[in-house]
């Protein structure tokens, strides 16, 4: 009789050391991982729109897929696909933007999009690279990184972008590329 009240003792005292560490372990896990990480949004959504205004006007409409938004850091992060609609100052239609994923300065209403970016004018221009900037401010499309540029005649190639929201007035750093133009040999 004393040896099964001596087991029964030990088997809670088991148990309740089992639940203490395994709880330490998670709570020192947890404390351990780098907030940026795990950094929890205080809105999310799926499926969903995004309109930016600037001076009352929408200038641009964005679809994700996938919409965290983070008080805080006043950042809108975009994954799982985007879709962007851009409008002029007078509202008319101007571009469309698809990515893989991208991330809104909520401040600023600056945009970067990341992924297999593509930039496509309502006049057929196409613009393709990795990585894409909106800057607000300036009102202009920029990118660091290689870019493909197309035009009804010209291809264009370069290491880097600018340009204004029409695609219309652009410069290209170390342009290369072929054109289909009809250019006169003679003078």
């Amino acid at each position: 009789m004393i040896r099964s009240i001596n087991k029964t003792p030990l088997w809670i005292l088991a148990v309740a050391v089992l639940l203490i560490f395994g709880c330490t372990d998670i709570e020192e896990n947890q404390s351990s991982t780098s907030p940026d990480k795990d950094r929890v949004p205080d809105q999310e959504s799926w499926q969903s729109t995004i309109i930016m205004t600037r001076d009352g006007k929408k200038f641009a409409e964005i679809w994700a897929g996938y919409i965290a938004y983070f008080n805080e850091e006043a950042q809108t992060i975009l994954s799982d696909s985007i879709h962007a609609d851009f409008y002029d100052r007078n509202g008319d239609h101007n571009s469309v933007l698809t990515a893989d994923s991208g991330l809104v300065y909520n401040r600023s209403n600056n945009l970067w999009a990341y992924g297999d970016v593509r930039v496509v004018s309502d006049s057929g221009i196409v613009l393709q690279t990795r990585e894409l900037h909106w800057d607000n401010d300036r009102q202009k499309i920029i990118s660091d990184v290689q870019v493909k540029f197309t035009t009804k005649e010209d291809t264009l190639l370069g290491d880097s972008f600018i340009s204004d929201p029409d695609l219309k007035n652009y410069e290209i750093k170390n342009a290369r590329g072929f054109s289909q133009r009809k250019i006169s040999l003679t003078k």
